[in-house]
């Protein structure tokens, strides 16, 4: 154990090119922020006398983590697709995030957010605000938003599964 100390940590590095090196941190800041947000919905609840279920005040914790969980499974499922570094010898693959990429993932947030409100207006049997069909808790809009947010996750990926095939055809 102690000769792990201070190493870069490593992870797939023999079939694949997943690492993680001792200048790259993982980044927390979106898990802080939603759960910022779910702790000031629980005080709202506990305080205020909100109305609110406990899955409600949850909300922001659910959309990061189901937001993420969808992201890693499309991401996955469209990496499956690409043979990368088996032929020859594996080189580090440079990939820029462009305005497109980041607009997919935030629509994607965005629509998932959406998918997670109605399904829990549904869960609660309708929604406060039926005159806005965006918040009805309707299984028509339940099952829009979260194919929009599976269309604009299987955009991102798409993108890059692209570059990534572009890539190897150079080489």
């Amino acid at each position: 154990m102690s000769g792990a100390i201070g190493r870069a940590v490593e992870v797939l590095s023999t079939g694949g090119g997943l690492s993680v090196k001792r200048h790259q941190q993982i980044q927390c800041e979106g898990f802080y922020v939603f759960g910022f947000f779910s702790l000031v919905f629980a005080v709202l609840k506990l305080t205020i006398e909100v109305h609110w279920s406990w899955w409600r005040v949850l909300l922001p914790m659910w959309v990061f983590l189901g937001y993420n969980l969808l992201h890693v499974l499309v991401g996955f499922t469209g990496l499956f697709f690409v043979k990368y570094g088996e032929e020859r010898g594996e080189e580090e693959c440079t990939f820029v995030e462009t305005n497109r990429l980041t607009g997919y993932k935030l629509g994607g947030m965005l629509c998932f957010l959406i998918f997670m409100d109605n399904l829990l207006r549904w869960m609660e049997r309708g929604g406060n605000s039926a005159w806005f069909w965006l918040c009805s808790g309707k299984l028509e809009v339940v099952f829009s938003f979260g194919l929009f947010s599976f269309l604009a996750q299987f955009l991102y990926w798409s993108e890059i599964v692209g570059e990534l095939k572009e890539q190897q055809a150079e080489r």
